[in-house]
């Protein structure tokens, strides 16, 4: 989402949290009902060309659904729209293999 010298802001897809990630150690910490995690970038790898397209489809999907909620807060995601592509399956298949074989 953005770079700094210090900091890199990034959201998670599936979640749509936003972290903010030091830089120097590429940690950023998450707090959610009074717990902490520790949240770490692992890899930096870049995906393919169709695989990021697919990536970035599914982060409108799910942030469009966030900003639906948030000015509805009953409305619910239809089953047909929230039910996975055999796309998006592929791309989800692919980044669970993919950064694990790749590390920093």
């Amino acid at each position: 989402m953005g770079i700094t010298p210090t900091k890199i802001l990034a959201r998670n897809i599936a979640t749509q949290i936003i972290y903010d990630f030091d830089r120097a150690t590429g940690h950023a910490d998450w707090y959610v009902y009074g717990t902490h995690y520790i949240c770490m970038i692992d890899s930096i790898a870049p995906l393919p060309f169709d695989i990021h397209q697919i990536m970035l489809g599914l982060d409108r999907k799910y942030r469009e659904a966030e900003y639906r909620r948030a000015e509805d807060p009953e409305w619910e995601m239809p089953p047909e729209q929230a039910r996975l592509t055999e796309d998006e399956k592929r791309g989800l298949l692919f980044v669970s293999h993919f950064y694990p074989e790749n590390p920093i």
